[in-house]
């Protein structure tokens, strides 16, 4: 919910911020090349902050590090989704049992209504 307030308050900021540019624009040129010139300005700025911030990121290696895949999660036959899921689940289960509930729940009412789905 953090995150949702937060990226409101961005583009929210970011309107007003357009707008008053706009506004102080208007008495040089007319309406429509204000708010053309206000839109520049707002896009020309992440992207020259991007470009810099990019200039001045080390050099990477010509091939990027990737992780192991998880030995304990196996390679699944189309047909066995549901048992895979059961044991991945499982799996959870051992290490985080409160996360394997909620995961269980989501489960069990996406299994409920996929199957109103299917009886209607």
């Amino acid at each position: 919910m953090l995150v949702i307030t937060a990226s409101a308050l961005i583009w929210v900021g970011t309107a007003f911020a357009g707008y008053a540019i706009y506004l102080a624009l208007i008495p040089q040129i007319t309406a429509p090349w204000a708010a053309a010139v206000a839109a520049v300005i707002l896009v020309i700025g992440p992207l020259g902050w991007a470009a810099i911030v990019n200039v001045r990121r080390p050099a990477q290696p010509s091939r990027p590090r990737l992780h192991q895949p998880d030995p304990r999660i196996a390679a699944v036959a189309p047909g066995d989704a549901e048992t895979a899921t059961l044991n991945l689940l499982a799996k959870v289960a051992q290490e985080k049992p409160l996360l394997a509930v909620v995961f269980a729940g989501i489960l069990g009412a996406s299994e409920a209504l996929a199957n109103r789905r299917n009886q209607t």
